[in-house]
């Protein structure tokens, strides 16, 4: 109980889930491993979230409102933007395929991954475009192709991480227009993407 006090549920979760206990195969458990899972993983994670927040309230500020628009992150001209968004639809197959055949040692690996090239690549190589250094119409479209990146990570999470994702797609879903298929009461309601 201490370690879930410590370091959260979440955090043991995602530990033992990338852990050799999911091949059938010994472990040491180690409270080390459950603190890196935070630091490698959950503090990135939240603090793109964070920065996603950031930058909409900093855009709204000059009197835009912000609406997610897939449409424009599909007709981004912008390599990062495509290459990013190329990467989720990829992880999307991939973790439907891995799942479909129960190889949930593979699944988050690649989640893991993903999120490294979310936060150390796309977020560290677009910062300027966010925040409006290309004009407004750049930045929505990197803001655009954040959120959509950040919302399908956190639906693809759900399962590994239930109560990380149940808080940041709460605030996530409050940007999609009513009767949109993704504005559910949970996550946890919401369809894997196809």
């Amino acid at each position: 109980m201490e370690v879930v006090n410590s370091h959260g549920a979440d955090a043991i979760r995602l530990y033992l889930i990338n852990s050799p206990v999911v091949r059938a195969e010994p472990l040491k458990f180690k409270q080390e491993g459950v603190k890196d899972v935070v630091r490698d993983v959950f503090l990135p994670w939240f603090n793109a979230y964070r920065f996603l927040l950031q930058e909409v309230t900093r855009f709204e500020s000059n009197g835009e409102k912000f609406h997610p628009d897939t449409a424009a992150v599909q007709a981004s001209t912008n390599v990062m933007d495509r290459w990013i968004y190329a990467a989720t639809q990829g992880l999307i197959k991939y973790v439907r395929e891995e799942m479909a055949a129960y190889r949930l040692y593979t699944v988050v690996p690649g989640l893991l991954k993903f999120l490294d090239n979310l936060t150390n690549w796309y977020l560290r190589l677009n910062r300027d475009r966010m925040r409006g250094s290309g004009g407004k119409e750049d930045a929505h479209a990197a803001l655009c192709t954040l959120f959509e990146v950040l919302l399908t990570i956190t639906k693809l999470m759900a399962p590994f991480t239930p109560f990380m994702t149940e808080y940041i797609y709460q605030n996530l879903q409050r940007a999609l227009p009513a009767g949109h298929p993704d504005k559910q009461k949970s996550v946890h309601f919401v369809e894997v993407p196809p």
